[in-house]
């Protein structure tokens, strides 16, 4: 009979070998491809030991068996078939095939990325965590009671707690999505409307309202709309406690079993070093990290992001009234980093993301990643008559790839746009810090230019915008966050240069499509990429012209659409 994916994945140490193999940079792993019906195509990855078999037994003089190497994922057909705490598993409803494929890979503990969120699928994706984390929450606290009550035993067998309690972890940018996973949690524990939710009426309170006003004239695109919906504060955090018959809302991190938050709201906490009020102890035994709307975050502040993950499974500097008997032994050994699980969903794939998962995820039950191909990208979104030439930057490392744009940009691009003379050009630059670099340099230069970003007031907005719009100047270097949190429709713009794919491949198609074609002649769109871009190409291209774009000697590569 096959054994609750809970108690193998805790229950057990893992062996030397496979601890060595976890720690080998990179790590040694077997790969499997397979295709689900729902999901497409998945690459799964799992530890590969190479110094003797998978040892799952210990020498005679130890007793515990060690922990087992993940087995391949298989796709269930039922909801009975997920193992669910009995409490949870009278809540749900109405699971779809799709939602059955994700729960048979998250709730076996594999490390999981989902590069397809969209409006469509996002309350699915929202339901299975939720699902997940309320289960294991629930088993954890099942095994702590009936521990409690045992008045002697084995020492291993009561070793049922990490160092901290708060056990899972959800990183969300705005409170309404922290609002509706709360919501959908309280769903799930219980149907009964005598449920106790502690501090329900703050939590309301705190977590709705502040809306985004949004304009009647000149409406804002629809994705827009529906990412700010509801309260959009980035910086919060909140605690929750769960029992058998409620759920304490606004707890001590240190009585918490899962904590919600926004990046910034997390940072403000952890603090920086040498600062007296820091404390990120609660972060020492997360067993469960899910990332959500991760895409927003670089949008936000990525720092804030690698700050977190800095700081988890570090030996906590207090005690937190811990009772250390009672603490598994691979968290007294500092081995807590390859029992948690990461769930990662995003709406592309973004090197940014992929890096945490590749790099900071090292978990022993090994990862699953959703790789569908591309077919088009959003390039075929394009409907204005446009020339668009890629030139491909041949960089060696990321530092030197930044050194080489720049001055690819002002020897090349820039110096072939001063020769022509055109007008009405938009530079487009997702990082601030190139942003700065480039401003500075037509500053230095007297170039005719004006500039919008995110630090940019609403006042100096609209002159730069009527300047740009009567020719008045040449260039607008606008930054991508700008875009992003006001989607302000830029009229005037005949030439595009993107100094960097944007982040966000919807944003090509829509600034392209924003170009005026009121004399029929054919504009022009440049952009600059590496293969440090290989994701953000993959969105915009497709996966097969991204790949031909990468390896092909060619230097500049063409586009025309409307044609």
């Amino acid at each position: 009979m096959e054994e609750d994916p809970f108690l193998a994945r805790y229950t057990y140490d893992l062996s030397p070998e496979l601890i060595t193999c976890l720690n080998d940079k990179p790590p040694l792993e077997e790969e499997i491809v397979l295709e689900w019906s729902e999901l497409g195509k998945l690459i799964f990855k799992k530890p590969k030991l190479t110094l003797v078999e998978d040892r799952n037994v210990k020498p005679l003089e130890e007793t515990r068996p060690f922990a087992k190497l993940p087995d391949v994922p298989v796709a269930v057909d039922s909801v009975k078939k997920l193992f669910l705490h009995k409490q949870l598993a009278s809540n749900i409803k109405n699971v779809s095939k799709f939602q059955l494929e994700l729960l048979s890979i998250i709730t076996k503990y594999h490390d999981f990325s989902y590069t397809e969120r969209n409006f469509d699928n996002a309350e699915e994706l929202r339901y299975c965590y939720c699902i997940h984390a309320i289960n294991h929450v629930l088993k954890s606290r099942d095994i702590v009671v009936e521990n409690n009550d045992k008045q002697d035993g084995d020492d291993d067998e009561l070793r049922d707690q990490g160092l901290t309690r708060p056990k899972v972890l959800i990183l969300v940018p705005f409170k309404d999505a922290a609002y509706r996973i709360i919501n959908m949690m309280i769903s799930l524990m219980s149907s009964k409307e005598n449920f106790n939710v502690v501090h329900k009426n703050r939590f309301v309170e705190e977590f709705t309202g502040g809306e985004l006003t949004l304009p009647r004239k000149n409406p804002k695109p629809e994705d827009f709309e529906k990412t700010f919906v509801g309260n959009i504060d980035d910086a919060f955090r909140i605690g929750m406690a769960v029992t058998k018959s409620s759920l304490k809302l606004y707890e001590n991190f240190y009585n918490s079993d899962i904590i919600i938050a926004s990046p910034l709201g997390l940072r403000m906490i952890i603090g920086a070093e040498g600062e007296s009020s820091r404390d990120y102890d609660f972060l020492s035994s997360v067993e469960m990290l899910i990332f959500d709307q991760s895409e927003i975050f670089l949008m936000q502040n990525w720092d804030h992001v690698l700050h977190i993950m800095n700081h988890f499974h570090l030996q906590p500097k207090e005690a937190h009234g811990t009772d250390l008997q009672r603490v598994r032994n691979w968290s007294i050994n500092g081995l807590s980093k390859h029992y948690r699980q990461t769930m990662l969903f995003s709406s592309c794939k973004l090197s940014n993301l992929m890096a945490i998962f590749k790099n900071r995820c090292i978990n022993y039950g090994g990862s699953v990643s959703v790789v569908n191909p591309i077919l088009t990208g959003t390039i075929s979104h394009v409907v204005c008559s446009l020339k668009q030439f890629y030139h491909k930057l041949s960089s060696k490392t990321p530092t030197e790839s930044i050194k080489e744009r720049f001055d690819y940009f002002i020897n090349k691009v820039l110096t072939q746009l001063q020769a022509s003379n055109e007008k009405h050009v938009l530079i487009y630059v997702p990082s601030y810090f190139d942003y700065v670099c480039i401003r500075n340099y037509l500053k230095t230069e007297d170039y005719s230019f004006v500039q919008i970003s995110e630090y940019t007031k609403p006042g100096k907005v609209a002159r730069a915008r009527d300047l740009f719009y009567h020719g008045e100047c040449q260039i607008l270097l606008y930054s991508e966050r700008y875009h992003f949190y006001n989607r302000t429709k830029i009229r005037g713009i005949e030439n595009i240069i993107f100094y960097q794919l944007p982040t966000i491949a919807g944003f090509y198609s829509e600034l392209c499509n924003s170009i005026i074609d009121n004399d029929g002649c054919t504009r022009n769109i440049t952009a600059l990429y590496s293969h440090y871009d290989a994701c953000v190409l993959t969105s915009i291209v497709g996966t097969q012209r991204a790949k031909y774009m990468l390896t092909s000697e060619q230097k500049i590569h063409m586009f025309h659409s409307g044609t």
